[in-house]
């Protein structure tokens, strides 16, 4: 084989080994095992400092990152909520192969529940249902503890919720949000 030969085949080597080492399949949560589906709880999140996904676009094609309406945040419940309080870490959104999806990051924070609060259980994809707030703090703290106890037409899917605060500071809407 001449020099040129040997050179354009090694070339033609390497670059199809950088394609598959790019193109293969992606693992966000660092898990090995694989045979299984984005789940709504994976067992490893992945967080802004990880290599394979980051706030400004990771490894997925996740384009801009998702933009809240005014007065919304989304938090991660730090500990089953009690009544008339949370105890929640501030969600950030993080790309993955998938989308972006929320995930608590930094301190618990503590609120407080006003009197009159919205709350809403996610019922599958886009939908919600109104519901007692006392049955989203139940719902929350199974999903935190006790995943099999909850029954459909709800899951757990991803234990984030979108709340908005009064002008004192108290929770007056929470909304459980979907992730897929």
């Amino acid at each position: 084989m001449k020099p040129t030969q040997r050179l354009i085949s090694t070339l033609v080597l390497v670059a199809t080994l950088g394609v598959l080492t790019a193109c293969g399949p992606e693992d966000p949560y660092g898990d090995s095992a694989g045979g299984s589906s984005a789940s709504a709880q994976p067992s490893k999140k992945p967080s802004p400092s990880d290599d394979s996904t980051d706030e400004a676009g990771g490894s997925g094609d996740c384009g801009a990152p998702p933009k809240l309406p005014a007065g919304h945040k989304m938090v991660e419940p730090a500990a089953p909520p009690s009544k008339g309080s949370l105890s929640a870490k501030d969600a950030k959104p993080v790309c993955t192969p998938n989308d972006w999806i929320y995930h608590g990051q930094g301190k618990a924070k503590y609120y407080l529940f006003a009197g009159d609060v919205k709350a809403e259980l996610a019922t599958g994809s886009g939908s919600t249902k109104s519901v007692p707030v006392g049955e989203l703090w139940m719902h929350a703290g199974d999903c935190m503890t006790n995943p099999s106890a909850v029954k459909a037409p709800y899951s757990c899917s991803g234990n984030i919720y979108d709340i908005t605060l009064d002008s004192e500071g108290k929770v007056n809407s929470i909304k459980e949000v979907w992730h897929a």
